[in-house]
């Protein structure tokens, strides 16, 4: 019975957190941060009304899943084989190493896993978040948006492929072994459906044919595919969102120029309830006391985010696509909203909180700063948008230009008789 009042709880801040979101003047709250800061006070450490039950935590694993599936959807190859992917994958290697440096100089770390894991977390890119608030901005389809998609691609697929090498209790032979057999599984599974199509197979016009029916054949193909990827992935140990991720991907591959239909199903299966319940039981498991017990270190991950994810994000810019007709304002927004992060930083501190490498107070700082982060970076790259349209710079010498000429020019010679009278 307890289950069934914690999705009762869930439910209604489900409901409410967009409601509230589009009440709110101007809607600078995302909803997201909205489910995480409800959860939160729903949850155990403040009000008690959400207990997070093994039953809990299994629909949760299940949201991130569908979460990272529908990230590795988005994703476009061409445009990672661009200029725009390679300065995308710059950029995030300059992240992962400038926020490692970090992790080695914060004092009272436990040892190598915990850098690795706090390396990792500062280097994400909340992908599966940004993707609404784009599509909501009209930024979904522009440059900026794409330069957006591209770092949020590698600020996903990195930390994923890290937490595999990084984070495992294996040897490293040991683990890229089992990721080497992941992938070639993984690459035979988006191969047959290719093949298939190409060759008029029966079974998948059968399959495109049911999906308008009560079968919803194609939903449920994807959902096997990524349960199967996900099973996968924790055979081989490995973590779900790797399995997702690459469960995403490979539908995409099968789809290339997309289903609209089967995109609209995945939509109102992950965020009608799944997405929205992982992000507020995420919420949930936010132990409030220690937050409040540091807000300095919780700013340090806000500041540190930007160092390590927004200033690489922001120079890599300069060799993008079309880089030459970007402002620094086009620069700016793309760096802010690439250092949007929460998803990967609460995989990473579940991963490593489970191997006993970090303890709950840092994971629960982490979490809420990966929060915070939904909230301000859109925001503040919303702001700079607008600021920068305003040129306030050339305003301002504009105006200093007016004055300086407007002053009265006085007649030297006259000025020097006047003093000699004197």
């Amino acid at each position: 019975m307890t289950e069934f009042s914690s999705l009762f709880v869930v439910s209604v801040i489900s409901v409410l957190a967009p409601l509230l979101a589009y009440v709110i003047p101007k809607r600078i709250i995302p909803e997201t941060v909205l489910l995480v800061v409800m959860g939160m006070l729903a949850g155990p450490y403040v009000l008690g009304f959400i207990e997070l039950s093994d039953s809990i935590k299994l629909l949760t694993e299940l949201g991130l899943a569908f979460l990272f599936l529908l990230a590795g959807y988005e994703i476009e190859v061409k445009e990672l084989k661009g200029k725009r992917g390679k300065a995308a994958l710059i950029g995030w290697l300059a992240t992962f190493a400038i926020a490692f440096t970090m992790a080695l100089i914060i004092p009272n770390t436990s040892g190598y896993i915990e850098q690795f894991a706090l390396a990792i977390a500062f280097s994400a890119t909340a992908l599966g978040t940004l993707i609404p608030i784009l599509k909501e901005r009209g930024l979904i389809k522009t440059n900026v948006g794409l330069d957006v998609l591209a770092h949020g691609t590698f600020g996903e697929l990195g930390p994923i492929l890290a937490m595999a090498l990084l984070l495992s209790v294996r040897s490293p032979w040991e683990t890229v072994l089992i990721l080497a057999l992941f992938f070639a599984v993984s690459i035979v599974m988006a191969i047959i459906p290719v093949k298939a199509r190409a060759a008029g197979s029966k079974l998948v016009e059968l399959i495109h044919l049911k999906s308008e029916t009560t079968a919803q054949t194609t939903v449920r193909v994807t959902v096997m595919v990524m349960v199967s990827l996900v099973l996968l992935a924790y055979v081989f140990d490995l973590d779900v969102v790797l399995g997702a991720f690459a469960a995403g991907f490979i539908i995409r591959i099968a789809n290339p120029a997309g289903r609209e239909e089967l995109e609209q199903k995945l939509d109102g299966l992950a965020f009608g309830f799944l997405i929205p319940l992982f992000f507020i039981t995420s919420g949930a498991s936010i132990n409030v006391g220690a937050v409040l017990e540091a807000p300095f270190a919780l700013i340090l991950v806000v500041f540190g985010l930007l160092a390590a994810r927004a200033v690489p994000v922001y120079f890599s810019t300069y060799f993008t696509e079309d880089a030459e007709s970007y402002t620094s304002r086009d620069r700016l927004t793309v760096a802010l909203y690439s250092t949007t992060s929460l998803p990967i930083i609460v995989a990473v501190t579940h991963v490593a909180t489970e191997t006993g490498t970090m303890g709950p107070r840092v994971a629960s700082i982490l979490i809420a700063g990966g929060a915070l982060s939904v909230l301000l970076m859109p925001l503040l790259a919303s702001i700079s948008y607008k600021a920068a349209d305003a040129h306030p710079i050339d305003r301002m010498s504009e105006r200093l230009r007016r004055f300086r000429s407007s002053r009265p020019v006085q007649n030297t010679n006259a000025a020097k008789r006047k003093i000699r009278k004197r």
